[in-house]
């Protein structure tokens, strides 16, 4: 084992789920979407001691001083449930959070993790991280990353009013646009990186970004991408001794 950093203990059953992008315009049913997503937290509650967002479960997250976005209270109402019921929670920053810190950690009970996130579960290391920016081709992204996650940027947007800020954000939303540029070639990209994680000791590999839903086994170790929670409607699960993809069914 080359270069592991220090794992952090996650209780099984253990959940993982990205790629919902709340509120996105490109979403055809929304309340069949908050439905189908109110029946995996019911499944979490009955089942699970841990849930990991895997980045972007909004289309677009930023939290001011004294306000959050509203349009998501009901959810957030759920996910303190969870909080209070004793199933740990964590959060890890995708391409449309930008500003997590704050109310979701103090007041939801989330752990917050800005890039990446390497787990003990069970017997097994698991590492955990969105996915943007690891392509070859986003030698742009990465730039614009380092840009939009800076403290001054984000200080200046902090001034800006919430309702414009936020209709700003819906405006310049690319989440239809990244759906549609994946292609079978990044999915390589992607399994080629988890390799290398093999290689540092992980026996598992959580990713998203991609909206592909992906379960890759070599051995014991096994690769998922958690596709999406727009039209897959698929989930990762952790059971102390597998890590696999599941879907939601109807």
């Amino acid at each position: 084992m080359t270069g592991m950093p220090p794992l952090i203990p996650l209780p099984a059953p253990a959940y993982f789920l990205s790629d919902a992008h709340l509120g996105a315009a490109l979403i055809p049913d929304p309340a069949a979407q908050e439905n189908r997503l109110n029946r995996f937290l019911e499944l979490v509650a009955d089942r699970g001691r841990a849930l990991v967002f895997v980045g972007d479960l909004f289309d677009f997250w930023y939290e001011w001083k004294h306000v959050i976005p509203k349009r998501h209270f009901r959810l957030l109402c759920r996910l303190r449930g969870l909080a209070d019921r004793g199933i740990t929670l964590h959060y890890l920053s995708g391409n449309h959070d930008f500003r997590l810190k704050g109310f979701l950690e103090y007041d939801l009970g989330m752990s917050i993790h800005s890039d990446n996130m390497a787990t003990q579960i069970g017997e097994g290391a698991v590492f955990v991280f969105h996915g943007d920016g690891l392509l070859s081709r986003d030698h742009g992204y990465r730039l614009l990353k380092r840009v939009l996650r800076n403290r001054v940027a984000q200080a200046a947007f902090s001034w800006l009013h919430p309702d414009f800020a936020m209709r700003l954000a819906s405006d310049t939303s690319k989440t239809s646009r990244a759906i549609t540029t994946m292609n079978a070639n990044d999915d390589a990209e992607y399994l080629e990186f988890a390799r290398g994680k093999f290689r540092q000791g992980f026996h598992g590999v959580v990713m998203g970004h991609t909206h592909r839903p992906i379960q890759h086994v070599e051995g014991e170790h096994t690769y998922i991408n958690l596709g999406d929670w727009i039209t897959h409607y698929t989930f990762g699960l952790h059971d102390g001794t597998r890590l696999s993809l599941q879907r939601l069914h109807d």
